[in-house]
Order: C-alpha cells, then sequence, then structure tokens
C-alpha cells in the first residue's frame, strides 16, 4: 500500500506543476510594438516583481516547453516593468520569428541565477501593413529591377521562399474615408491596421513578375510584383503578397494601392412623384442620382406616416394600411432631398402606379434604375479552465483511492 501514496503524491506533485506557472504569471500583462519594416518588435511587461538592483536577461522559445538556450541583456526595467528588444539582425531571434506566429519568453534575474518570468505566450506575427517596405503606393508607379524602386521585404528572399500575389479591392466606405483622411493630413496609413482585413484568400495567387536577394545573413528580399503597378479598377486596393518557402512559416501581408478617382459632387436627387403599393406587397424605391457617377450615393430613408407604411435602409416599403404616405430620400453629399407620395390600397390584382414604372416590387423615376451599391490583444497567462479541470480530477482520484485503501486496512 505504500505504492498507493506514491501515486496520491505523485497526482498532486503533478497538479502543482501545472499550476505554479500560470499562478506565477496571472498578473503580468504584456503589449507589443512593432517598430521597424524589418520584423523588429518590443514587448513590454507590466505587474513583475523584479530588483533594480540586480541584473536580468531574457529568452524566447518556440515552446513553452523549449529549454532556453541563449539569453539576452534586458536594459530597459524597473522593480514591476521591463521591455524586451526582439531584434530580427540577431540570428536566433530572427529564427523564433521566421518559424512561429506564437513565441515565449522568459525572464530570469541574472544576479540570483533564478527565473523571475515563466515562459510568457507572445503573438510573433507582423503587422500585414508592415511586411514589406511600402504601406502604399501609387496606381501606376513604375519598378525596377534591382534598383532602389523595388518591394524590399525582410526575412524572406529568393533563396529561402517563393513570393505571390494578388488583388482585392476595398468595400468598407469607413475604411476608405479614412484613408483619405489620413492621405489628405500626411499622417501614418499604419492607423489603419484594425480596422483593415485579416481574412487571408486562400487562392488566385500569381507569382510576382520579379523575386530576389539573398541579403545580410539570408535576411532581405526584394522584387516586384509587376514592373507597372496596375490595380484591376478605379478605387482602393489591397495587394496581398505572400511568402512560402521550406524550414519559415507562411508570411502573409499587402500593400494599399491607391487608384482612386476625384470625387464627383452630387447635383441633385430624384424620386417617381408618386406610387402605388397593395396591402400584402412590397414596394422598393430607387432614387436616380445627378451626374449618375457622383462618388457619393449613400442615403437616408424616412417615411411621414409609418403607420400607414415603414421604409428601410434600402427604400423597401413594407405597407401597414391603407393610407398616404409621404417617403423622402436625403443624399449625405449636400443633404439633397427627394420625396414621393406613397399610397397604399386594398389588394387587388391590378398593379398600377402613376410618376413611375411599379413591377410589384421597384419603383424609379421614369422607369429608369440605378443600380449602385453604397457601399491584437497578446494572451494573457492565467489558470485556464482545462488546466482547473485536470487538477481537479487529479486531486479527486487520489482522494478517492486514498479514502478505499484505508477502508481496505480497516478491514
Amino acid at each position: 500500500m505504500k505504492n498507493l501514496k506514491y501515486v496520491v503524491t505523485l497526482f498532486l506533485m503533478l497538479a502543482l506543476l501545472l499550476i505554479i506557472p500560470n499562478v506565477c504569471n496571472a498578473a503580468v500583462d504584456v503589449t507589443k510594438d512593432v517598430y521597424s519594416n524589418n520584423g523588429s518588435m518590443k514587448f513590454s511587461f507590466t505587474g513583475l516583481t523584479l530588483d533594480t538592483t540586480h541584473e536580468y536577461e531574457f529568452g524566447l522559445t518556440k515552446t513553452a516547453a523549449a529549454q532556453v538556450e541563449d539569453w539576452y541583456l534586458i536594459t530597459e526595467y524597473t522593480d514591476s516593468t521591463a521591455v524586451i528588444d526582439i531584434t530580427t539582425t540577431t540570428k536566433n531571434l530572427r529564427e523564433v520569428i521566421n518559424t512561429v506566429d506564437t513565441g515565449y519568453i522568459t525572464i530570469k534575474d541574472k544576479t540570483a541565477d533564478t527565473v523571475a518570468l515563466q515562459p510568457y505566450t507572445v503573438n510573433l506575427e507582423i503587422p500585414y501593413l508592415m511586411v514589406t517596405n511600402f504601406s502604399v503606393i501609387d496606381n501606376g508607379k513604375e519598378l525596377s529591377y534591382g534598383g532602389a524602386d523595388t518591394i524590399q521585404v525582410a526575412l524572406r528572399n529568393s533563396s529561402n521562399s517563393e513570393a505571390y500575389y494578388q488583388y482585392e479591392k476595398i468595400t468598407d466606405q469607413s475604411v476608405i474615408n479614412k484613408y483619405e483622411e489620413i492621405k489628405e493630413n500626411n499622417g501614418d496609413y499604419n492607423e489603419l491596421q484594425s480596422m483593415l482585413k485579416t481574412t487571408i484568400p486562400t487562392s488566385n495567387w500569381t507569382s510576382w513578375g520579379y523575386w530576389n536577394g539573398v541579403g545580410n545573413f539570408g535576411m532581405n528580399g526584394y522584387g516586384f510584383t509587376q514592373s507597372t503597378i496596375q490595380a484591376p479598377d478605379t478605387g482602393l486596393y489591397y495587394m496581398w503578397v505572400y511568402f512560402a518557402g521550406n524550414g519559415v512559416k507562411n508570411l502573409y501581408g499587402y500593400i494599399l494601392v491607391d487608384n482612386l478617382q476625384p470625387e464627383i459632387a452630387l447635383d441633385g436627387i430624384s424620386l417617381p412623384k408618386t406610387a402605388n403599393v397593395e396591402l400584402g406587397k412590397t414596394l422598393t424605391l430607387t432614387p436616380n442620382f445627378n451626374p449618375s457617377n457622383a462618388t457619393n450615393k449613400i442615403v437616408t430613408w424616412s417615411s411621414s406616416d409609418e403607420s400607414v407604411a415603414t421604409i428601410d435602409n434600402a427604400g423597401k416599403i413594407t405597407p401597414k394600411k391603407v393610407g398616404s404616405t409621404i417617403i423622402t430620400v436625403t443624399a449625405q453629399d449636400g443633404n439633397k432631398q427627394a420625396t414621393c407620395t406613397v399610397t397604399v390600397t386594398e389588394a387587388s390584382n391590378n398593379n398600377s402606379n402613376n410618376g413611375g414604372t411599379n413591377t410589384g416590387t421597384t419603383v424609379t423615376p421614369g422607369g429608369k434604375g440605378d443600380t449602385t451599391v453604397a457601399p491584437g490583444t497578446l494572451p494573457k497567462t492565467g489558470i485556464g479552465i482545462g488546466i482547473i479541470a485536470l487538477i481537479v480530477t487529479l486531486i479527486a482520484g487520489a482522494i478517492i483511492v486514498y479514502s478505499r485503501y484505508n477502508k481496505l486496512r480497516d478491514i
């Protein structure tokens, strides 16, 4: 029965081994700053317990269980904070960033030769807008072979990866508006990063027109997707870039391609003067814009009597009772307005409407429609639920086994 006691003790020790690192790191938090287009990044830790009279080192590993082989001196710290600088010019640090998106930082008290922070999870992904030396590139820009006018890429080159690209049009008007604001104020386009897409295309990749570079210690590549940047159409585009190779992780990013045209102001907006809709059916009003190629075609709708009929953001009218209501459309550009008197009639087989063409669903001025359409917290290390459940199970199992042993001994 002594063996049984050893088993119980082993269960408890395993539970402690699982919980201790999480308890030690529970109060710690971290923020990340990618400060260079070469992938270098800083991690600012808070909630630490350090001695400012001691020296501290850090290590970066690919897994929590890996032993730190190379330690680097921490030069910026207080009694509760530390800044860890992961520079890609350092080969061993670069190899971790090149291999995994999630790494683990350990902090050691060099003076006392003790661990001050157990392996802590950090996000090693490079923001998509910082994968190359361009955040934005103008459509039509000419790029050259091997010259200064190339797309520069850190951590990837022709000796370790293949390079691919594709275009994707940006349809989110809030992104376009923010981009134009930054452009007008000569601001930092990296402010857009939190608004931009993170869903990576899964197909339709095209090889770069030119891709080269071995670089210092195999770091840097350069080339161009096209010798002349050519977006498929007008507008703002993602030019996605993708690097795939052996022994390195897939690396994704994008450059914004600006093919926006000058804004065309809206002079006016119109609707049919009148329209009819039967109870039990719906009617969609479509405004005409003058000029038809006006840049901003965002509108809002309202009904003067919603007890007679309501209208949604797409111009779809839902009748409620027999009667009349005035439908008003208001353009965002200049607050220009147009109205239509809509009469709700009893249900019948007669579909008619004054001032427009009614198919039972859509009414447009003069029967002509406009088919326009308006357009990285880092994980904290704490006591996870799975770990708690495992610990509880281990302890409960140990108690049951020990209890049965005592009962058998009493017999």
